[in-house]
């Protein structure tokens, strides 16, 4: 899968241009605040319909003007078939096309097209809460299966309407039965899919770590309260036990919306016991392992977009990332230019992206 072109209008403090990538690897360089990250996101939008960045669409458009319409069209080739996407906002309202034809539900647009997004703030996978984690797995799962998409909306939607009846007055155990058995149904098919996901994650996430760091040994240990062969019936079971405690909180206290994972270099809790070094290649090797198994779906390898991470690694880190990185596509942002590293380079100035 490979970036061809991109469009951009009114996209954050970039100016209206397009710009053409080349297969490999792209250097976008300049000082901060000139843009680069702001395509980066014009980019991933194309992934799961949303910024990486902000949840308000507002944000996106220049100037923040809601009479202003943003548009970012990503062309790009899969398995020699070319593709389009583009995306139309202005105020609150979002038009999403794919080869030009117009989207239903945002939703739909996952699955077409597939990007790896690492940032700075992706070390939160590791140093973050739960909900970092759980955000990680479903991601990539969406990617992977529209029945996981479809399976996570609905256990969203029905746990809301749970604990939305755990807020009325009155006992409502007798009225709670046909949404524990649609709470344990979704919430199980979810558990069995995040359970197969870590397990195929394992392997790759390991060797990945190996070669990009001093051989340290990575683990990686998925955390749920839904061990039980029957896991549906025991799900049942608990959310009927918890209902005197669940009624006095006000929500649903069991289930896998409390789900987690927990990385271990050397055996030792990353989180709790990792240099900062150590902290961001275990979040580098988790991205990259994203981007291995996402082959499998798309039949190609997804665009990995790399914002601003050069900087923060040691030279052996360093050169071992870029090495990596150079046998895909892949746009990464940084202040100075690589030296001796095959590439497309861009130059961006003041929301301009000139190809040198």
């Amino acid at each position: 899968m490979n970036i061809e072109r991109l469009f951009i209008d009114n996209f954050r403090n970039l100016k209206t241009q397009t710009i053409d990538f080349s297969n490999g690897l792209n250097v976008l360089c300049g000082k901060n605040a000139q843009g680069k990250t702001n395509t980066l996101e014009a980019i991933y939008l194309a992934t799961i319909g949303r910024s990486p960045r902000t949840r308000k669409d507002s944000e996106m458009i220049a100037f923040f003007n809601p009479a202003l319409t943003l548009e970012s069209k990503l062309e790009f080739c899969h398995q020699d078939v070319k593709h389009s996407i583009s995306f139309k906002i202005k105020g609150s309202q979002k038009q999403i096309f794919v080869d030009d034809f117009k989207l239903d539900k945002l939703s739909d647009v996952i699955g077409n097209f597939g990007s790896v997004y690492f940032d700075p703030n992706t070390i939160e996978l590791i140093h973050g809460g739960p909900s970092n984690r759980r955000k990680f797995m479903d991601i990539i799962n969406c990617q992977i299966s529209k029945n996981y998409l479809k399976a996570l909306q609905n256990f969203q939607h029905i746990l809301e309407q749970r604990n939305a009846l755990l807020k009325t007055d009155g006992d409502t155990k007798n009225q709670m039965q046909i949404w524990d058995d649609q709470v344990a149904k979704y919430g199980t098919y979810i558990y069995e899919a995040r359970k197969t996901f870590c397990s195929k994650l394992l392997p790759v996430a390991k060797r990945i770590h190996k070669s990009l760091s001093q051989g340290e040994e990575f683990e990686l240990d998925y955390i749920s309260f839904l061990e039980n062969e029957n896991t549906e019936d025991c799900y049942k079971k608990s959310l009927k036990e918890t209902y005197d405690k669940d009624k006095l909180l006000g929500y649903t206290s069991f289930g896998i919306q409390n789900d987690d994972f927990v990385v271990k270099i050397n055996g030792k809790d990353a989180r709790r016991t990792g240099s900062y070094g150590q902290i961001r290649t275990v979040a580098l090797s988790l991205k990259l392992a994203e981007h291995e198994l996402l082959k499998d779906e798309y039949g190609d390898f997804p665009v990995l977009l790399v914002d601003d991470i050069l900087s923060s690694l040691d030279e052996d880190r360093r050169q071992k990332l870029v090495e990596y990185i150079s046998q895909f596509q892949c746009i990464l942002t940084c202040n100075e230019f690589l030296e001796d590293i095959p590439c497309q380079k861009f130059l961006v100035e003041d929301g301009v992206i000139e190809k040198l």
